[in-house]
């Protein structure tokens, strides 16, 4: 009901800025990397805003913003493949997927190349699985 939200908002208001920082993030401050940086529990490498492999539509390049060169980049491309087609089923998209077994890939990744334990939650990683999983669902089908 709308007056229990109300009484509810009133309750949770913080009484001091440095309870708010912790408990209820301003709406500016939502984000869950901001939190983190705020809480001082995250120094690896956030996520850019959209899609990887759509520069040209709001999103990035993905090898670009791994930042290890060309060689780098094909190795771990490479190396993800043959996790993908190892451990996950190559005519469902990512979504579909077993989140046992997409943390599976990310896990043999950052074991084979350690600079991967720099970057938040994966996501070089899980966005080359995005890009190759999109590609071979739609083959398949």
């Amino acid at each position: 009901a709308p007056t229990a939200k109300g009484k509810l908002v009133t309750i949770e208001a913080p009484s001091s800025d440095s309870e708010r920082s912790e408990s209820s993030p301003a709406p500016s401050e939502s984000s869950l990397s901001t939190l983190e940086s705020e809480l001082g529990g995250n120094d690896k490498i956030s996520k850019p805003s959209g899609e990887a492999g759509r520069p040209g539509r709001g999103g990035y390049n993905l090898e670009e913003q791994l930042g290890w060169g060309d060689d780098g980049f094909k190795s771990l491309k490479r190396f993800v493949n043959k996790a993908i087609k190892k451990h996950l089923d190559v005519t469902k998209c990512r979504s579909q997927q077993h989140r046992r077994a997409l943390d599976t890939v990310c896990d043999l990744a950052v074991a084979e190349f350690p600079d991967l334990s720099t970057f938040e939650n994966c996501w070089p990683v899980l966005d080359l699985i995005q890009m190759r999983l999109k590609y071979l669902s739609s083959r398949a089908r």
